[in-house]
């Protein structure tokens, strides 16, 4: 088999022609990661930069302070008062991640003293795995994920550790409705987030792996000297394409690390054939688009081609790149905008039904969508009830906005 690297890398245009100038410079520097982009068109598109606190903005979003700021550094592309401020983020995000660091071993030692098993995913865990570094990704928060039965332990060693339940944290609701697929917690002095997570999806029929078929094949990092269990190297091409694609790649680092992962041909195979055993071929075909023609990385030309016809995965393209238009590229939409809404409850919806397209899925993703544990909450509907909530569903959206 050989490897997609040794053939020349892409350069063509990055395919969202409406890009403004900014977002534009951060595709041309996501491009550079791994040498994968071409220093002239850098070059171009920093020369069209009207607004340089914007496009740092969006390199920060993003997460590829740590991953780009060398190359642009090398490059001399941003102006100096701005290469200040690019420097100054490279130190908050040092910070930043030795805080996680810290927070992290802090946890999983308790979590251990407790006997709970657990998977640190995402986070610092990838980027010890991709880039032999904690600190290159842009991480926001720690996320761990609780063997079965073990939650509500976990919970309670959070709070005892100082961290408490955000203020906009969804409620628990009755019996009958299956929780969130995490809880977040954020630290009461250090405004830390951490995300424990029963399932790796909201919908266990996206991603139906359970905690101890992943446990068996679990690969260990060391996190601050100590062996920390993580998801195997071989599980994490679909889980970060599921991840990233369900967001329409919010941050382009997620992109950037199945460009780590997917280093050759034989990753690509088995990338696709652990797809299809989920129903999710066209949307890691997606994937392949996106690497080729948003960060120029070499792929196969057949699964490109297998790409250029799919009806799904063209879908899922369009519905993507809605994500990186307008203003909020860079910056979170305000809560309960219509952008916000239209992002979370169109788009990331759309994204989700065109990644597995079968009946048999959309009625179940239909039936997940349809039932809230806001509106549990709200109603409090006796169980004879409940198949009610599905039609309240728009006077809770309603009633709760005008709470507000």
């Amino acid at each position: 088999m050989t490897s997609p690297a040794a053939r020349p890398r892409p350069q063509g245009r990055i395919a969202l022609p409406g890009l403004a100038a900014e977002p534009r410079f951060v595709f041309a520097a996501a491009r550079m990661v791994g040498e994968g982009g071409d220093p002239a068109q850098l070059r171009e598109a920093a020369g069209g930069v009207r607004d340089w606190d914007i496009a740092l903005r969006g390199l920060r979003r993003h997460g590829l302070i740590a991953l780009a700021a060398p190359l642009l550094k090398r490059e001399r592309v941003i102006p100096g008062d701005f290469l200040a401020v690019l420097e100054a983020q490279q130190g908050d995000h040092a910070v930043a991640a030795l805080m996680r660091i810290r927070e992290a071993s802090r946890i999983v030692r308790a979590l251990e003293a407790a006997g709970i098993r657990y998977l640190v995913i995402k986070g610092l865990a990838l980027s010890i795995q991709l880039y032999g570094d904690p600190a290159l990704r842009g991480g926001r928060d720690i996320d761990i994920w609780i063997e079965p039965g073990r939650m509500a332990d976990a919970e309670t060693i959070l709070g005892q550790l100082g961290y408490v339940l955000p203020v906009n944290a969804l409620p628990k609701g009755p019996e009958g409705l299956a929780p969130p697929k995490e809880s977040g917690w954020v630290h009461a002095e250090s405004r830390m987030l951490v995300e424990l997570h029963d399932r790796l999806t909201d919908n266990p029929a996206l991603l139906p792996w359970a905690f101890e078929e992943i446990w068996e094949e679990r690969e260990t990092v060391t996190i601050a000297g100590h062996a920390v269990p993580t998801m195997p190297r071989r599980r994490l091409p679909l889980y970060l394409a599921v991840h990233g694609v369900r967001h329409g790649w919010q941050r382009l680092m997620w992109l950037e690390d199945l460009a780590a992962v997917l280093d050759a041909r034989d990753g690509f195979d088995r990338a696709m054939a652990d797809a299809a055993k989920q129903g999710l071929e066209g949307m890691m075909l997606h994937v392949c688009w996106a690497l080729h023609h948003w960060l120029a990385r070499p792929v196969p030309g057949d699964l490109l081609a297998r790409a250029a016809w799919r009806i799904d995965t063209r879908l899922i393209n369009l519905f993507a790149a809605r994500f990186h238009g307008g203003r909020y590229w860079y910056e979170d939409a305000p809560r309960h905008s219509l952008s916000r809404f239209l992002a979370g409850s169109l788009w990331s919806r759309g994204i989700t039904y065109a990644m597995r397209p079968s009946a048999r899925f959309w009625r179940r993703q239909l039936a997940w969508d349809l039932d809230s544990p806001h509106d549990r909450a709200l109603f409090g509907l006796s169980p004879r009830a409940a198949w009610l909530y599905p039609l309240l569903r728009p006077a809770g959206w309603i009633i709760r906005r005008l709470r507000r």
